[in-house]
């Protein structure tokens, strides 16, 4: 009787337990975590390199310059009057590797006359009516022998005393920068100095095609064949003029 109560005890402890719910553990519900979309930041502008600030503003005859390079000094040629060395970084570059490459070919040639480019803010100059935006300069010619006076004037160029080889370098090396950023765009010289050098490059197998794509010659004065152009007193230096940059935007 005793044992028989004791099981009824344990029977009714279990149905107790069982009638509890069991206790879990709580789960941990996940939260979709979302970030805030990237805003997409317009690129950086990039500010223009030193090589870059420069500018050619307005036109060759109405013009200025701001940021300039200068041509230096050099081995092989005299720059007549340094104030007004200044220009555009292209057509300093473009005359200074013209120059170099020439008396790189002929060593033994006479020193080089360089006369004005631009003064340092552009405008007007004395003895030009250009020369204003840095994008024009003076080059001497080379002689057979260095002419009395030279470089510190330029002298007038004849079938005697022109050195036609090295001027033909010279303007060709000039000449062929047309198809290059600032590089040149018009080059005037006297029409018969122009058929000194001509003439020589033509004996010496320069071909018809380089020939007319330089000259005007021997179309005539009014041909607007060739970079190389007559205009009047310049039989003694050849007048350069380099092209507006793209960035150059007041350029004319």
């Amino acid at each position: 009787m005793r044992l028989l109560a004791i099981a009824c005890v344990l029977v009714s402890l279990a149905t107790v337990s069982e009638a509890r719910p069991r206790r879990h553990a709580p789960t941990k519900k996940r939260v979709a975590i979302t970030t805030p979309a990237k805003r997409e930041e317009a690129p950086a502008k990039r500010e223009p390199t030193v090589r870059e600030r420069d500018r050619s503003i307005g036109a060759p005859w109405s013009g200025r310059l701001t940021a300039p390079a200068r041509l230096p000094r050099g081995e092989g040629y005299v720059i007549r009057r340094p104030w007004r060395s200044y220009g555009t970084r292209t057509t300093v570059d473009h005359i200074r590797e013209a120059v170099t490459n020439t008396l790189e070919a002929y060593p033994k040639v006479h020193v080089l006359a360089i006369g004005d480019i631009s003064a340092e803010t552009g405008g007007a100059i004395t003895e030009h009516r250009s020369h204003q935006s840095g994008r024009d300069v003076d080059i001497g010619l080379f002689y057979k022998s260095k002419p009395a006076g030279y470089p510190a004037n330029f002298v007038r160029a004849t079938e005697d005393n022109l050195d036609a080889k090295a001027t033909w370098k010279l303007l060709w090396e000039l000449a062929k920068t047309s198809t290059e950023e600032g590089g040149t765009q018009i080059m005037f010289l006297d029409y018969n100095v122009q058929g000194i050098v001509y003439r020589w490059a033509k004996d010496h197998d320069v071909s018809e095609k380089r020939l007319d794509r330089v000259f005007q010659y021997p179309h005539g004065r009014d041909s607007a064949n060739g970079v190389v152009r007559h205009y009047a007193n310049h039989d003694n230096h050849v007048h350069v003029r380099f092209k507006c940059r793209d960035r150059d935007t007041t350029c004319r």
